[in-house]
C-alpha cells in the first residue's frame, strides 16, 4: 500500500526533449512544411539562395529583406505570423498536439506556459475546423472501420433472468487489495 502511494505522487517522466534537438533540422522541417516550394516575399519574390538574413529575432528566427522593402520570414502569412516560440518548440507543440498529449503535460515538458500553449491549441483547432473540406464525398458507398471492444464476460447467459447484469456487479466483491 505505501509503495502505491509513493508511486502516485512522482509525476509523470518529463526529457528535456528541446535540448536534444537540432534547430536547422526543425527549421527546414517547418521551411518544408510552409513553402514547398522555397520562401517567398509576400510580394511574390523568391528568396535568393545566397542572399542572406536580414536580422535574427530573439528566438534565432532568421528574417529576410525583400528588394520591394518587406521583412518576412517563414512564418509570414500563415497562422503562425505572430508565435515567438523558437522552431524546436513550435515541431515539438504541432508533435504533441498530433500526439493527443495534454496541453499540461506539453507545458511543463517544453517549459511553456499553459496559458499560452492553451491558445494556440485552440486557435490550431479553429484553423483546422474552418478549412476542412466540406466537398461532399464523390463516391456512392463509403467504407469504415468499426472497433469492438470486450469489456469482459459478453455473451455468457446467466441462468437467473431476473437477475440483470448491474445487480449482480454490485454484488461482486472488491478486488483490490
Amino acid at each position: 500500500m505505501v509503495k502505491m502511494s509513493i508511486l502516485a505522487e512522482k509525476p509523470m517522466l518529463q526529457f528535456p526533449i528541446q535540448d536534444l534537438m537540432d534547430y536547422d533540422s526543425c527549421y527546414a522541417y517547418l521551411l518544408k512544411l510552409f513553402h514547398p516550394s522555397g520562401l517567398h516575399c509576400p510580394c511574390g519574390t523568391k528568396l535568393g539562395t545566397s542572399q542572406k538574413p536580414h536580422k535574427y529575432r530573439k528566438n534565432k528566427l532568421p528574417c529576410y529583406k525583400c528588394s520591394c522593402g518587406k521583412v518576412f520570414n517563414i512564418f509570414t502569412g500563415t497562422i503562425f505570423s505572430k508565435i515567438h516560440y523558437d522552431c524546436v518548440t513550435i515541431v515539438l507543440m504541432l508533435r504533441g498536439f498530433a500526439q493527443g498529449k495534454t496541453t499540461l503535460h506539453l507545458s511543463k515538458e517544453l517549459s511553456i506556459s499553459y496559458n499560452g500553449l492553451l491558445e494556440w491549441r485552440h486557435r490550431l483547432q479553429e484553423f483546422a475546423f474552418e478549412n476542412r473540406s466540406i466537398a461532399p464525398l464523390v463516391d456512392d458507398q463509403v467504407e469504415s472501420d468499426e472497433v469492438f471492444q470486450n469489456a469482459g464476460e459478453k455473451g455468457v447467459l446467466h441462468p437467473k433472468q431476473d437477475d440483470p447484469p448491474r445487480k449482480r456487479a454490485n454484488k461482486k466483491r472488491d478486488r483490490h487489495l
